[in-house]
This record gives C-alpha cells, structure tokens and sequence, in this order.
C-alpha cells in the first residue's frame, strides 16, 4: 500500500526521457460480455498488428480467461515483450480484465479465433505448455470450510479462479445447509446452499450472471445477500466502482435478518473496504462500527479480526501510522487465534509495508514470509494481489531498477494487469512508472499509465483516481503541472508525500538544487513523510535537501513559503491558464482541450481549479460570461 514503503529507484537522466505519447481514446469503459457478439469482429481483427493477432490466438488456445504468464509460455517470448499487444487487443475491445487475469468479452470471439488455428499446430502449441493448475487442499471439516470460503466469498474482491474440490465441496454444502437451516423458520435450505455453492468457480460472467439470476428471484433470501456481495466484488475488481457500491448498498438492503448468524458481519466489512480504498473513511467508519458491534454480540472472533484490519486500513488512509499498526497487529493476534489465516496473511503483509516504510527490511521479510506461511495454512484460499504487491516491494528493497523490472515480469504479471491494484495503493500505478523509466522500460511505464488513466476515465466521480493517473502521466512526461496537481489531489498521505518528492527532483533537475520551488516541494515532502512516520524517505531526502539548502541559504527567520501558496483574488492569469479558459469558454471538454494544448485532462483539471479560483467564478458557464 505504501508507495514510501522502499527507496526510490534512480531517475533518469533527461536524455533518457520518453517520446510523448498519447493517451489511449479507445480504451476499456467496460466489462461485461458485449450484447450478441456471435462471431469474431472481422473489422477489429482485421486492424491489429500481427503481434496482436498473434497474441489473441494464443490467447484462444489456453482459455476463456488466462494469465499473461500462459500466454508468454504458449508463444515462448517473455511477459514484458507482450504488453503492448495486450494494450492494442484490449482497446480493439477483444480482451478485458477479470480480477486478476484476463478473458475474452466474448466466449464465441475466442471459440472462432482458434478454429482458424489447424488442429496440428494447436496441439504443437500447447504441448507442455499450460502447467497444471495447482490443486486446493480440501477442508479437513465442514464448519472450517464454511467459515472460510464464506468470509472469503463476501470479502474477496479478486474473484476466486479455482472451483472447489469434490470434497471440499461435499463438506461445504453440509455446513451451508446447517447453517442456513438454522437461519430460516421453514423451507429447503438445500436449495439455497446450492445457489450459494454456484458463486464459486472460475467462469466470471457464469458467476455474474447467476448472481444477477439470483437476486432477482430470490429477493430477500440469504443467497440474494451474498449473490449481491459477489455482485459487487466482480463490478469493483473490474473498475466500474459505483456499480460494485450500488451492488454493496443492495446487500444491505436485502437483509432482512435472513442470514446465517455468522455471516451477518459480513455485508457492512465488505462495503467498508471499498469505501476505504476511495477515502470516504467517514462511511467507512459507519459501516465498520455496524459490522464490530454485530461481531460483537455473536462474539465472532474471525469478523471482529477482519475488521480490526480493514479498520487498520482506514488509520492509515488518514495518516495516522501508529494507531493503524497497533489496530493490525491486534487484527493479526486475534486472527491467529480464531485460525482466520487469510485475514492474517492480509494483516501482516499490511505490516510487512510498514515496517518497509520505517525502514525495518529484515522484519519486513520477517513478515512477509509469516504472511506466506498463512496462505499454505488455509485450505482453499484465494489469491491475493495485497500479498502479491508486498511480497514485489519487499523482494526489490535495495535492488536495482532493472532486476526489480525484470521480477516483476516474470514472477508478479499479475500486478501489471490488474486495475485493482491502483485502488489499493493509490501510489502503485506512479511507482511503477518511475521504476520502469530508471530500467529504461519506457513502453511498460506508457502501458501503466494508460491502464490507470483508462480506471480514472471510467470512474470519473473518484478524484483519487484522476490524483493517480496525473502522477503516473507527470512521472512519463516529466510534467510538473501534473504532479503538482497529484500532489495536492492526493487523498492518500503516502502517495501525496511522494508526489511532492517526485516534483522537487523534476525541479531540481531542471533548474538546480538552489531552485526555490524545488525546496518547497521537496520540503512539503518530507514533512509528510516524517507526519507518517517514513523513516526510510526522509533518510533519502535529507542529503537533496542539504543540497538545496547549501545553494540557496535564506535569511535567518525567513518563513517558509507553503507548498502551493494561494494566489490573491483576481491575480493574473498565466499564458497556459488564459488558453486553457479561452478554449473551456468555447465549451470544448478537458479531453478536447488537453490534446489542444498537449497535456493530460488531469493537468487541465488542475489549471481550471486554478482558473476558477483566480477569476472568483464557480463554472463553466460563469467562465465562459467572463471570457466573451
């Protein structure tokens, strides 16, 4: 989560810079199967590259959903060399995310690509190629697989890609029927324990749709609660996040007392993550108290852990560092005790980033490895990309850019393509960008950012997002606007803190350590990081700031100028500023207008907040009055 949480990699120097690059226009704006695709889009396929068409194909052989490590083995090429053919077949509309991997918009778009591919070469490709998934250990009794799986179902925002196993299936139906029996005054709960069963598996649209079919049949049962749950993982793991909150909102409204009394907890966590990943932490703190105070009353040591961690999450979010650690470790004691591992394994690789930031690498790894041992422990657990990413920023602390470039491709694929990574750590999608442009890796630093800025554009009533993708595009495109406006957009400290870092070394680097504007911003900086409690940052700016301050000395007594001083009313509007409002007053859109002045809509974004500040106006048509 924490972007601080490990030294910067090396930039690079401005010779090494990127060509600018555009943002995609065609990119995803969403994720379910495309209404009557019956055949393969001729005109789509027609218009991709051959590294494309090629990359679709082997796509078609592995699978309806895949992974970019199956692809790579089928075509015998390496993972990072394939990004832009994904990028291309994702904006052609044929690929989109599911979770953590990837699947066809179409099972019928797949089907017709492989029959084009002769049945010898089909089986040449595949021969020893697509490992055999690894098989979950089933549960050793049916209270233990309910408890699990059923947390792990309503809390699980990438969606499971595994079916169960027969007899992990076998006890879990037994323990579903005891318990939604004991839930429910009359009626089979046979029936309902099989509703619940059929929202595992690997088919993600099969899921979803029968989730859908179930909360629309079922109304006010406990399998309609859970089908909604699920409902709202699948939408907020795909990054259509106000459908995954309208989809957690109905949970809520569908219980009516209906389920199982250790499932009750669960509807209000699993909303409350998601409010926390978007920094509504006022929400996020209603919802976590109605879920405490139900777990409670059932003193239901497992969901009173989980929430103790999620509520870590929220302490965090808002900077204060010390409480959020206390919170988790409390989380992890009493997860351990109850035998909640996943909640465990989540609880200390959130402790793991931490101790990172503190600058603690060996308990760090400490933790990480104790997160690991977990997972093995827990039968039938999910994947996690929260352990994956600590697992990644831990193994790199101390190496180079070019070893940390060449782990992440090989061994954690995962978190380059999935979108639910930058609503975790709102810091993730800038840091691989600087990572990759010091390995020299321009196209996967372009490919990251059009992937957080497609997130943004889907979801434009998110501001957090919009804060990540102009931080990614300032770090690509060296524009100090765009991490200025990161930096003050920002709702995460952490993520704010390294903005303002990443702007001072811009400014550095343009105009020397004694430039004043780099002082402030590299000063802004370290006051957040040492407000967080980021050891391992501030050790790393003291010597730039020692720098600064040997080149430019200031009068003894001199108030420090704030990191964005606030211009006076009706100040002067800068040259970008009066084209940006003249082309606004004409009423082109902050898209229209960033390819006009060859920017990213988030840096137009920053300058008409700036504009109407200035101008004393509050829209566009009080803009547009004041510019004839």
């Amino acid at each position: 989560m924490l972007d601080h949480a490990a030294p910067h990699e090396p930039r690079l120097d401005t010779t090494a810079r990127t060509a600018t690059s555009t943002t995609s226009a065609t990119g995803t704006t969403g994720t379910k199967t495309v209404p009557g695709a019956k055949t393969v889009p001729g005109a789509a396929v027609g218009d991709l590259s051959e590294s494309a068409r090629q990359f679709a194909q082997a796509a078609a052989l592995v699978g309806d959903v895949f992974s970019l490590q199956e692809i790579a083995r089928v075509q015998s090429v390496t993972t990072l060399s394939m990004l832009p053919a994904l990028e291309e077949t994702i904006s052609a509309g044929l690929i989109r995310f599911s979770g953590d991997r990837l699947a066809f918009r179409s099972p019928d778009t797949r089907r017709a690509l492989n029959a084009r591919i002769p049945a010898p070469v089909r089986r040449t490709l595949l021969r020893d190629v697509t490992a055999p998934r690894p098989v979950r250990q089933p549960f050793p009794n049916a209270h233990g697989a309910s408890d699990s799986l059923v947390s792990a179902l309503f809390l699980s925002q990438d969606s499971p890609d595994h079916p169960l196993d027969a007899r992990t299936e076998a006890a879990m139906r037994q323990a579903l029927v005891e318990a939604l029996s004991s839930a429910r005054d009359s009626g089979p709960a046979e029936a309902e324990a099989a509703l619940v069963l059929s929202l595992f598996g690997h088919d993600e649209q099969g899921k979803r749709d029968r989730a859908r079919a179930i909360v629309m049949k079922e109304r006010q049962g406990a399998a309609s609660v859970v089908a909604a749950v699920v409902l709202s993982n699948l939408e907020w793991a795909a990054g259509q996040l106000d459908q995954g909150l309208a989809w957690g909102r109905e949970a809520l409204r569908a219980d009516h007392g209906t389920l199982p009394a250790a499932w009750r907890p669960y509807p209000s966590l699993a909303l409350a993550v998601k409010l926390v990943q978007l920094g509504h932490f006022a929400k996020a703190e209603t919802e976590l108290t109605r879920s405490r105070d139900l777990a409670e009353g059932l003193r239901h040591r497992r969901a009173l852990a989980e929430a103790g961690i999620v509520r870590g999450r929220l302490l965090l979010g808002t900077g204060r560092t010390d409480a959020a650690e206390a919170e988790v470790s409390a989380g992890v004691a009493l997860a351990q005790r109850a035998r909640a591992h996943l909640a465990a394994s989540q609880g200390l690789s959130l402790l793991s980033l931490l101790s990172l930031a503190r600058g603690h690498q060996g308990e760090a790894a400490d933790q990480v490895w104790r997160a690991r041992m977990e997972l093995v422990a827990q039968p039938g657990t999910f994947p996690s990309l929260r352990h994956s990413w600590a697992d990644f920023l831990v193994a790199t602390s101390g190496m180079d850019a070019r070893g940390s470039v060449d782990l992440l491709v090989e061994r954690f694929p995962s978190l380059l393509t999935s979108p639910s990574l930058f609503l975790r750590d709102p810091g993730a999608a800038a840091r691989l960008v600087r990572l990759s442009r010091a390995a020299g890796e321009n196209s996967l630093a372009a490919a990251v950012t059009r992937r957080v800025e497609r997130l943004a554009e889907q979801n434009p009533r998110h501001p957090g997002l919009a804060a990540a993708a102009g931080h990614a595009w300032g770090l690509l495109h060296q524009d100090a606007d765009a991490l200025e406006y990161a930096a003050a957009e920002h709702r995460a400290p952490w993520a704010a803190a390294a903005a303002s870092e990443d702007l001072g070394l811009l400014l550095v680097e343009r105009h020397g350590p004694g430039s004043g504007a780099a002082l402030r911003h590299l000063r802004a900086a370290a006051e957040r990081y040492r407000a967080i409690g980021s050891l391992s940052a501030l050790a790393r700016l003291e010597p730039l700031l020692r720098a600064a301050r040997e080149s430019r000395p200031e009068p003894a007594g001199a108030p420090s100028r704030p990191e964005c001083a606030e211009a006076p009313a009706g100040a002067v509007l800068t040259a970008a500023e009066r084209r940006i409002a003249h082309l606004v007053a004409e009423g082109l859109t902050n898209k229209q207008v960033a390819n006009r002045v060859s920017c990213s809509p988030h840096t137009v974004n920053y300058h008409l907040r700036q504009i109407f500040r200035k101008l004393g106006v509050t829209s566009r048509v009080e803009l547009a009055r004041l510019m004839r």
